[in-house]
């Protein structure tokens, strides 16, 4: 009979880059480059505002978790909830045999 070893912790992500996972890493790195575009289009307290503003949310995709969720499937719900029919009615099955209670003689 051969064992076999069972995978464990299956659910964290490898570290790649420093104490980065990839996902991180790639996070990190966009809102950086961003940041580098906008010091070139931007100036003054424009930039500073735009850059706190971008750092904040990529860093928030980056490191948040919400309810022990990403907080990039925490936008996916957000926005899929926002954008998403609230009016739900209710239509019964037409095809189902409709369950009447048994009748009680005296």
């Amino acid at each position: 009979m051969a064992k076999f070893q069972v995978p464990q912790f299956i659910e964290t992500e490898t570290k790649l880059i420093g104490p980065l996972t990839l996902k991180q890493f790639l996070f990190v790195a966009g809102g950086l480059s961003m940041i580098a575009m906008e010091y070139i289009l931007f100036s003054g307290f424009i930039f500073l505002v735009a850059a706190l503003l971008t750092a904040a949310f990529f860093g928030s995709l980056a490191f948040v978790k919400v309810d022990g969720q990403p907080f990039m499937n925490y936008l996916a719900y957000v926005t899929g909830y926002m954008l998403g029919s609230k009016r739900y009615v209710f239509k019964p099955k037409q095809d189902q045999a409709q369950v009447l209670p048994p009748s009680v003689t005296p």
